[in-house]
């Protein structure tokens, strides 16, 4: 892990670019006729650049039906402009060699730019979600699922079993890394502006600004999604065991937004477990210090799946 680290902090320092507010796209207001908007409408190449596709970090396991675990199978969401290609791939991969049956899928897309998720109304994609759930619980057998979310996918993986009908009875560990449940403050900022460098941060960017991004709003101060959660009974469903896992070093979710203080919800801040692990948002994807406390939460012990790692402060 630490060779891939210094890869990806070769990678990230090779594109000049700031971290700075401004360097985040503002999200606007969905154009009436963003479905109609043909290719030749976005001033970019609409296909996966292969700046993406030959990443190293590219790539997920295929969703494998016919898999067998003794463990409930795992539905990975990635996060806001990702898709199931990047984000928890790499952990997806971990997984399907610890034994786990682990299914993903992209969600969120414009039909335009379909390898761009996470955009549209979360509504909506919680629609989509909960099919797909369902689906993975149908197709491989199983009594019950667990759903394993970073960022905005941390957040749908709260917000689907809470909104979703026949989903929280079906649903049994829940793990959610740096959701923004109590307001966001980010805007379209994740992993597609590391991997893939300034090709995918440029075209994602544009997405964003042409097509519209109802997500980002949806999980601001006052959101639909905010909104919801601030106005539920209970955030999190009986029966489903939670885990919220953040940072102290991540600075576009706090972990006072994030954590649940509600029965069931097990608010782990990672520096308890591992005090000198920088890692931030974006890093938490493919920090061995976070997978272990994943698979903890899978497995309700406190092992030492991994040694504590130096993520990315990112």
């Amino acid at each position: 892990m630490f060779y891939t680290n210094m890869k990806l902090s070769y990678f990230i320092l090779a594109t000049p670019w700031s971290l700075s507010a401004r360097a985040l796209p503002n999200p606007t207001p969905i154009p009436e006729n963003a479905q109609d908007l043909g290719s030749r409408d976005l001033p970019i190449d609409t296909n996966i650049p292969d700046a993406l596709k030959l990443s190293e970090l590219y790539g997920a396991p295929d969703n494998n039906f016919d898999c067998k675990s003794e463990r409930n199978p795992v539905v990975m969401l990635h996060g806001l402009s990702a898709n199931r290609e990047v984000d928890l791939n790499m952990l997806q991969w971990e997984l399907n060699r610890r034994g786990y049956c682990t299914f993903s899928s992209t969600y969120g897309a414009w039909d335009l730019v379909p390898w761009i998720g996470g955009l549209r109304s979360m509504a909506d994609s919680a629609k989509d979600i909960a099919e797909f759930v369902k689906e993975v619980k149908d197709k491989t057998g199983a009594e019950k699922v667990d759903i394993v979310g970073h960022s905005e996918g941390g957040v749908q993986a709260i917000y689907v079993p809470m909104t979703q009908a026949g989903i929280s009875s079906i649903v049994e560990h829940v793990v959610a890394l740096g959701p923004a449940i109590h307001g966001a403050k980010y805007l379209g900022f994740t992993d597609l502006w590391y991997i893939g460098g300034s090709v995918t941060r440029n075209i994602a960017t544009v997405v964003q600004n042409v097509l519209g991004c109802p997500a980002c709003d949806d999980m601001m101060t006052d959101g639909a999604v905010y909104n919801d959660f601030k106005s539920a009974d209970a955030i999190v469903q009986s029966g489903n065991k939670v885990t919220i896992i953040t940072s102290s070093s991540d600075i576009l979710v706090s972990s006072d937004i994030s954590r649940i203080d509600e029965p069931g919800v097990n608010n782990v801040l990672i520096q308890d477990t591992c005090p000198d692990d920088p890692v931030g948002h974006a890093g938490l994807m493919w920090d061995k210090s976070v997978w272990r406390l994943i698979v903890n939460a899978l497995e309700e012990n406190n092992d030492t799946v991994f040694p504590c790692d130096t993520g990315l402060p990112i």
